[in-house]
């Protein structure tokens, strides 16, 4: 992972105050954004390099997500609703819940969750030896990359082939199996 980062984030800008904790914006392809308090403990517990290792891999991980979707698509276009595709019936793109938003997101916000997701769990995995604070992160990042795999799972008609098979190697992370 870290050898992806190098080759895919060009710069890390840190926000301040009470901005958001993070993010990502494909019009300037390489930066992450993340929130200053990200480089410091958690109330929870988590180490300042978890919490920091975690943002990091999770912005670089849309960014990773924004580039391959260029190249070769994870969704196949919406159509128009009322055409038997994904549309919600109401003229705008199917919104679904996800994990990690309040508010429900498009499939491609949903596709690019189950990703990041997946690959904290990736990384939890390797510090698990890290301490309880670690420990009830993983399974709290675990349960959030189920419950995005399964909804996912749920639209799998709206994915491409390829689409399908990072869902499907998604699924493998979330339950244990690498």
């Amino acid at each position: 992972m870290a050898a992806e980062i190098r080759e895919t984030v060009a710069e890390v800008a840190l926000l301040e105050r009470n901005a958001i904790d993070g993010y990502t914006d494909f019009a300037v392809h390489g930066a992450i954004f993340l929130n200053r308090v990200r480089l410091t403990p958690g109330d929870d517990g988590l180490p300042a390099a978890v919490r920091c290792a975690e943002a990091v891999l999770h912005e670089a991980t849309h960014t990773r997500c924004n580039a391959a979707a260029v190249a070769q698509p994870f969704l196949l276009p919406e159509r128009a609703s009322g055409e038997g595709g994904a549309g919600t019936g109401t003229g705008g793109p199917l919104l679904v819940a996800t994990p990690l938003r309040a508010d429900p997101r498009p499939l491609s916000g949903l596709f690019q969750q189950t990703v990041v997701l997946a690959r904290i769990v990736c990384l939890y995995e390797r510090l698990d030896q890290s301490g309880e604070a670690v420990a009830r992160r993983r399974e709290r990042v675990t349960a959030s990359a189920r419950q995005a795999v399964h909804t996912l799972a749920e639209h799998e008609h709206s994915l491409t082939p390829r689409g399908g098979s990072v869902l499907a190697s998604c699924a493998v992370v979330a339950e244990g199996g690498r």
